[in-house]
This record gives C-alpha cells, structure tokens and sequence, in this order.
C-alpha cells in the first residue's frame, strides 16, 4: 500500500496482487491498470494453451523440492479445475505448458483454464486447436512449432512441417476457430541473431506468420534489473528487446508486438533455466513467456467488453502499443502492448472512483483510490530511454 499526498487529503493507492513475482512486467504494460482500475482479472473467460506437456514432466523448484500441478495448487499458483483435454506423457518433455498457464494465471487469476498438448505432429497440434475451442477456449495460445519446409531434414514427413499460410492443419485450424469468433496468440520464436553471425537468425516462419494469429516477440522484463547473456554476450536491461527475439520476413507484418519474458515460474523447465531473482522461482526467457502474458491481457479486455471480435483486440493491442520506432518494426512489430490503453481504445469505461471526503477542516482524510498509479515518468520515457536496437551489438552497461 503506498500513501500520496493529494492536496488536503491523502489517498491510498491499492496496488494490485498477483499470484507470481511478476509486477515489473504489469507496470510496464499496464496490467496492474486493468486489474485495480477496471476491476477486471478475467472472470468469466476461458484461456486454452498448446505446448508440450501439462503434468507428465518430472520438475522441481528453487528448493529441489518437488514441483507438481498439486503443490502449484497448494501454493496458490493454478487453479484446481484446469481442464486437460490430452496431455503428452512420453519422455523429453517439460510441463512447459503448465509454466505458461502459470504465467496466464498471474495475469488472469479469474480465467478458466484449458490444455492439450501439441505434440507428436501437427495433425495433433490442429485437433488440439480445434479441442480446445470446442471445450469453450475464448482465447487460445501456443508457443510451439515444428520444422520449417526449406531447413527441415531430408525427408521429413509432412506431419512434421509447420507450413507457411494458409497451407497444413495448424493454420487451417487456426482460420476455422478465429472465424468463430476466437482470438488467437502465438510466439514468434527465439531465432534471431545479429548479422555479423557466422550462422544466419532464421526469420519467423510457419503458422506465426498467419495473419489470424496476433504474434508476439519478447522485450525482457524480470525481477531483476538486468541479466547476462552469455550467448550473445551482451547485458539484456529491463525494458530491451531480447537479443533472440525472432525477425520478421521482409514485406510482412509480423511480429505483431512484443511483450515481458523474463517471468517468474515456480519450478525449473530445464536447460539452463535460471533462477529468478527472487529465489524461490525460476525465470522464464523467451517468447514462449510473453506470448501467454499477451493472451491474458486479451482475457481482461474481453472481459472489459465481450463483444469483442479477434479483430478488435488484435487492432487495439497494436494500435495502441508503444514503440521507439514510427509505425511497424521487423523486430518489435507495432511496439510494447500497453493494457491500460487497449481497453480505452476498445471504449471500456473504468469503475468510478470514489469522491474524497468533503469534511470540512480535516486534512489526511484517508481515501480509496483504487488503481492510481503514481509515475515520474511516462512508460514511453522509461521503457525507451536507451536504444532496443543496439543491444546485439555491444553490451549495455
């Protein structure tokens, strides 16, 4: 709770709680905007992701312990009732799906919550889709992907390439389910690398590029002010672009936007993943984070204004994203999403706040005001103030 000075009275300022470490990251985008102001977290909405696997993965958390879909209930990270429609249980796999709906949940703690794997093939992947809409998905989210036609293996079966638009069942399936009315989010993938690389960045491909699918990148966010990497031997800062994040095709609009990774998760997800500043989580890095924090931000706008057609959320969450650049950018697409000003682009009125007191000579009367947020600088200035683009070439110190 933080107390500010308001003239002759003194309010409040209720900020708003989440499940996971993960308040950088809403500032920055405006979450904590929706969830105070607007009252929204949710509720009413469901969310269905495809990724590897939900419970099947053996996983741990920062004290070696154990992490289990029960102890993530226990510990108040998902909800008891999420409903996994198929689940993957042979070896190799991650629970990366249950990181990404943990991210989701943070966001969106009153959201329904739906998975199916999408593994083997990408018929699986396209049934999945299609599941996960005819159990009610509103919003529906992936961070997943198979080989690309033209660096695939020689005689890679065709069940194991992620085709180009229009063509393969995931994008087929992607069409049929935002026709009906169903908003969907997918990662842009962490294959860039910068140009003087003796191995070239592959640009985004396959069902990303579909123009049904809002894709977003990653611009970093964690808990701490900034991290290592060791890969592209830079020092990635809050508020930067993350030096992987997937480029866009030339001629294309995709990605569409970028938002937070870096995010805390409560257990590890292997290769590497480092632990949270925070020490009793590990941080997520990649797109595979900030496309499920981009699709629950969807679910509070939706629940702002449920009539809300795909198209509608997708052209708020881009025309009202903030970038450094004038208009779109291959790296950054349309900029940072910014919540707070989706949801006014969508007409959605905030619940009104409470008048102060009106008792004559008393000063400190304290007041409600739920959702203020108290800035020096607007988010344009601070998340911007050093270049996003220079960050592969030398490091930020």
């Amino acid at each position: 709770m933080t107390t500010a000075a308001l003239g002759s009275f003194v309010a409040k300022v209720q900020a708003a709680t989440f499940t996971l470490p993960i308040e950088a990251a809403a500032q920055a985008t405006g979450v904590d905007v929706l969830r105070d102001r607007y009252g929204l977290d949710g509720t009413g909405i469901t969310i269905g992701v495809l990724s590897d696997s939900f419970a099947t993965a053996k996983t741990f958390d920062a004290s070696n312990n154990q992490d289990t879909y029960a102890t993530n209930i226990a510990d108040g990270y998902l909800p008891s009732n999420v409903n996994v429609l198929k689940d993957y249980a042979k070896p190799g796999t991650t629970d990366e799906g249950r990181a990404l709906l943990q991210i989701i949940h943070a966001v969106a703690p009153g959201a329904n919550l739906a998975f199916h794997t999408s593994l083997n093939t990408t018929d699986t992947f396209g049934q999945g889709i299609q599941a996960l809409a005819a159990a009610g998905a509103d919003i529906i989210v992936d961070d997943w992907g198979y080989f690309y036609p033209p660096i695939a293996p020689p005689d890679t079966p065709l069940n194991l390439l992620d085709l180009e638009p229009p063509d393969g069942p995931i994008n087929q399936a992607i069409n049929a389910v935002v026709n009906q009315g169903i908003s969907y989010f997918t990662s842009a993938d962490n294959n860039y690398l910068p140009p003087n690389s003796q191995v070239p960045g592959i640009p985004i491909y396959g069902h990303p590029n579909n123009p049904n699918a809002l894709t977003v990148g990653a611009v970093y966010y964690g808990n701490a002010e900034s991290y290592s990497s060791k890969t592209f031997d830079v020092v990635v800062k809050q508020g930067q672009l993350e030096p992987f994040s997937s480029e866009g095709n030339p001629g294309s609009l995709k990605p569409d936007v970028v938002a937070p990774d870096g995010l805390a998760i409560s257990f590890d997800l292997g290769g590497g993943s480092p632990l949270d500043a925070n020490p009793d989580f590990y941080t997520f890095l990649g797109t595979s984070a900030s496309a499920p924090f981009t699709a629950a931000v969807a679910a509070l706008l939706l629940e702002g204004d449920p009539s809300a057609t795909p198209t509608e959320i997708y052209n708020a969450l881009r025309d009202t994203a903030d970038s450094p650049s004038l208009g779109f950018d291959s790296r950054l697409g349309f900029g940072l999403i910014q919540a707070d000003e989706a949801i006014v682009a969508l007409g959605v009125e905030p619940k009104p706040v409470p008048e102060p007191s009106a008792t004559l000579g008393l000063l400190g009367v304290g007041v409600l005001i739920v959702g203020l947020r108290l800035k020096p600088l607007s988010r344009s200035s601070r998340l911007w103030l050093s270049s996003v683009r220079g960050e592969t070439s030398k490091p930020l110190v």
